[in-house]
């Protein structure tokens, strides 16, 4: 699993023009929108992205892909930033399913969870919590899987 210092290793030309350079083949993703929540004023959005972990790799350039999604053209200026100020805290399986269930409580149709099995856990990293924006962004490694939790509202 990735942590901060193999984020640090790649340059500010590798991360403003990493979808240039990066494959991430099999990413696949359910977007829950505002609609999809009890109270559609509360602007929330949760998405779940997922890709089958291929040899020799770390997890870093899925977690760039996933949080890449649904940034708007001209955001290539502004998506290094973001990233650098994730927090790469490590959190164990049970913060990780715990963070995902606050997150998705409001949902009419319920969110499958754990959204892995609890087999074959490898790591788990707090990417944005509630104490620094009002975003989550987790990442969760598994022996034959990863997964990226994001939820945000812009109430």
């Amino acid at each position: 699993m990735f942590d901060r210092s193999d984020f640090d290793q790649l340059s500010s030309e590798q991360l403003t023009f990493w979808t240039a350079h990066n494959y991430c083949p099999g990413l696949y993703y359910v977007v829950y929108p505002g609609i999809a929540f009890r109270s559609a004023e509360s602007q929330q959005c949760i998405r779940v992205t997922r890709v089958q972990k291929r040899q020799g790799e770390n997890g870093l350039n899925f977690w760039l892909h996933a949080e890449w999604i649904d940034w708007r053209p001209g955001g290539e200026s502004y998506f290094p930033g973001y990233v650098s100020d994730a927090q790469f805290e490590e959190i164990s399986e049970a913060i990780f399913n715990q963070m995902v269930a606050d997150q998705a409580i409001s949902l009419i149709a319920p969110l499958k969870q754990p959204l892995h099995e609890s087999t074959g856990f490898v790591g788990a990293l707090l990417m944005y919590s509630m104490k620094t924006d009002f975003i989550v962004s987790l990442f969760a490694e598994y022996e034959d899987e990863y997964i990226h939790f994001y939820w945000d509202t812009t109430a």
